[in-house]
């Protein structure tokens, strides 16, 4: 009895109280562990940055974007070397960069999706901020596209027409926008390029999708320069474009905001 009066004392719940906030914090911490990859010479530096669970839970993911990650890179610095060798010496040589990191953005047993941000600045130029997307099935070991998720996947189809005109609305939403500007069709035009930046978006049905996440990085000149957007598509609006296949990946209402720049930087 007295064991239990003392567990339960003041001091006690103080004590169990910084215990459970230092775990936490571990567990904080480990969770923003990354797995680095770095290669420079005298023309440039380049690094990709890995969540480190995608090493533990996505170990074929890992392998491909690693191996992926090695040769571009490479290629980067090859780049920047051409680029120096091809200008006169005027001045210091002011090397390229890049910064490539990746954020989960859904999960389930068999598919996991990452956004892909990439930060380039080459010599005196304004740095850029490009996305890629993998979309991954674990069992097939492959990367899904658009097209292995919807029919019509090419320009100005009807699937990505319907694609495109949600997106549209959305992000006139977004910027409070009362015309559709000129910048605003452009962004969303429906053209693969431009949706087959997809991620899958969490569902509030566990194991689902519901919908896509397109994701357009920011741009350095117009109306949108500097800002990065990003619109779920409910399953519903290319339901009826889905593949046989897909159809029941896909049910209920989008659970989670996406994850955008502002997280990455925070």
């Amino acid at each position: 009895m007295r064991a239990l009066k003392l567990a339960i004392s003041p001091a006690a719940l103080c004590f169990w109280a910084i215990c459970l906030c230092v775990g936490y914090s571990i567990v904080s911490s480990n969770a923003s562990r990354v797995v680095a990859f770095k290669q420079e010479n005298k023309f440039g530096y380049a690094k990709t940055s890995f969540p480190l669970h995608m090493k533990r839970w996505d170990e074929a993911l890992f392998a491909l974007l690693a191996a992926r990650a090695k040769s571009e890179m490479a290629e980067f610095l090859k780049n920047a070397e051409q680029d120096a060798n091809a200008k006169p010496i005027e001045g210091e040589w002011k090397p390229f960069t890049e910064a490539v990191s990746y954020l989960e953005q859904f999960r389930t047993p068999s598919l996991v999706s990452y956004l892909e941000v990439a930060t380039v600045t080459q010599g005196d130029a304004r740095p850029t901020t490009g996305f890629r997307t993998v979309n991954f099935d674990q069992n097939a070991r492959k990367e899904l596209a658009l097209a292995d998720i919807v029919d019509g996947a090419t320009d100005r189809s009807k699937t990505l027409d319907a694609l495109a005109n949600y997106a549209r609305a959305d992000l006139k939403e977004q910027t409070g926008e009362e015309e559709e500007s000129d910048a605003l069709l452009d962004l969303t035009k429906p053209d693969l390029g431009v949706y087959e930046r997809f991620t899958l978006c969490p569902s509030t049905k566990m194991g689902k999708a519901a919908g896509l996440t397109i994701h357009f990085p920011p741009a350095l000149e117009g109306p949108y320069a500097g800002s990065d957007f990003h619109v779920t598509i409910p399953y519903t609006v290319f339901a009826k474009y889905l593949k046989p296949g897909m159809k029941q990946l896909f049910s209920g209402e989008p659970r989670a905001t996406p994850v955008s720049l502002q997280d990455s930087e925070s």
